[in-house]
């Protein structure tokens, strides 16, 4: 496979503060992390397993502070899923639709869903718990995050991976761990369902619920390191980088023969998980910062959160002394939206983080893509509901390849990726140096 990169192999870039960073050191991760044998490191799968066995290795190698369990630096995270016998129903007053006939179902966020039935209003966030009724869900995703259930018009919820008519596969629940699903459950109706939920707002309750056949019992990982700071009283103040280092692992569904079937995730988020290793190699290299910096990463993502909402709720510092949390995600490719050797930040536009790193460096700038909610749809967003300052770095353009299993180590521009990690370092260890800290703007912290 060949890369869209046209640096030399092996060529570095330096951080800006005498610590190098090699492109051939960020290959040689990504040629690891999204081979074929790896699998596409499946949520709670043995691939995903591994994949945080090799991160820990190299925490281990750093000299970093193990986070994890019993003196390591992985993080044990029990989990349960229930897995459908039969297609979900959705229960309008006394009228029944069910998935891959009147309507379609995304992945749900658990067994048994339901919400009091409201008509949205553009530029109103809707409430925790409620069932939107809303004709175009993407338009307004950023609007709808806090919902349990969002009714929309067929072709609404986006994308569809796999058949319409398969079992729409159930979130996992962290054993243990009771924060709120990371995301609502959409479904796609017809338009005698649309109509009939529009009819049924004032308070009127609708349910979609599908029998389960079984609970399959997994576990997910997380891999954690501390580098403590210097300063004896800055060093209580934490700064948490992090990444999700799960993929989809294999597709689902009918394949044609001899097709690819393996989700290798080396833009998402194989991206990102070097990144991070990258910027935690830089920062032991160089001098100890004064606050110290927590590195995370995180198992689950991809199948609702798992594992961030567990490092989120059972903190191994508390949430109160985490500064600021920077979620790194799909920097592999650059994006056409923004402008060369460009990132950019979810929620820029909530808090003073994103402009004052800009100040100091960074080349952040406002997500081009609004209507993605996709600082809803990061790990980031644990975080940033329980009150932190949290946001992901990325560069992710919509590329076709997202959740594809074309999504390969050959369609990584390694000289961006490489530009991109390095122009994080000197912002982000003047972050860990000062004394800033960041807040909310007014109206603009997450529910």
């Amino acid at each position: 496979m060949r890369s869209s990169s046209t640096s030399t192999p092996g060529a570095s870039s330096g951080s800006g503060d005498g610590v190098v960073i090699q492109e051939s050191s960020v290959r040689a991760h990504m040629e690891f992390l999204a081979s074929d044998a790896m699998n596409g490191r499946g949520s709670g799968t043995r691939d995903e397993w591994i994949a945080v066995t090799y991160v820990a290795a190299h925490l281990r190698r750093l000299g970093l502070e193990p986070m994890g369990d019993n003196g390591g630096y992985i993080q044990t995270i029990s989990m349960e899923r229930p897995e459908l016998s039969a297609p979900p129903v959705l229960t309008i007053g006394s009228r029944k639709f069910t998935h891959g006939a009147e309507i379609t179902v995304g992945a749900m966020s658990a067994a048994t869903v339901s919400g009091a039935v409201v008509k949205h209003t553009k530029g109103t966030p809707a409430a925790r718990g409620a069932a939107v009724v809303t004709p175009a869900a993407a338009e307004v995703a950023t609007e709808l995050a806090a919902a349990s259930l969002i009714l929309t018009k067929t072709g609404g919820c986006g994308p569809q991976r796999g058949p319409a008519a398969a079992l729409p596969r159930v979130a996992t629940r962290t054993v243990g761990v009771t924060g709120a699903p990371a995301r609502p459950t959409c479904i796609a109706l017809n338009d005698e369902a649309y109509t009939a939920a529009e009819g049924s707002q004032g308070g009127a309750t609708v349910s979609l619920a599908g029998p389960a056949r079984d609970v399959v019992r997994t576990q997910t990982w997380n891999a954690v390191g501390r580098l403590a700071g210097s300063d004896a009283t800055q060093a209580q103040e934490v700064i948490l980088l992090s990444a999700h280092i799960d993929h989809i692992g294999r597709g689902r569904g009918q394949a044609a023969p001899g097709a690819d079937t393996i989700y290798n995730g080396a833009d998402d988020d194989a991206s990102g998980s070097i990144a991070v290793l990258e910027l935690a190699e830089a920062f032991v290299k160089g001098e100890r910062p004064k606050r110290t910096i927590v590195f995370g990463w995180f198992g689950s993502e991809e199948s609702g959160g798992a594992g961030s909402r567990y490092f989120a709720d059972k903190a191994v510092v508390p949430l109160d002394k985490i500064v600021a949390n920077l979620q790194f995600e799909m920097i592999g490719r650059p994006d056409a939206k923004v402008p060369p050797h460009t990132l950019w930040l979810t929620g820029y536009e909530r808090s003073t983080l994103g402009p004052e790193l800009a100040k100091r460096g960074a080349k952040l700038v406002q997500d081009p893509h609004p209507d993605q909610s996709f600082f809803t749809r990061s790990d980031n967003i644990q975080f940033a509901r329980r009150g932190v300052i949290a946001h992901t770095v990325s560069s992710f353009g919509l590329h076709k390849d997202y959740h594809q299993a074309s999504d390969e180590i050959g369609t990584i521009n390694f000289a961006h990726m490489t530009d991109s990690i390095r122009s994080m370092v000197a912002p982000i260890r003047w972050l860990a140096n000062s004394l800033f800290k960041p807040d909310w703007l007014p109206g603009k912290k997450p529910e």
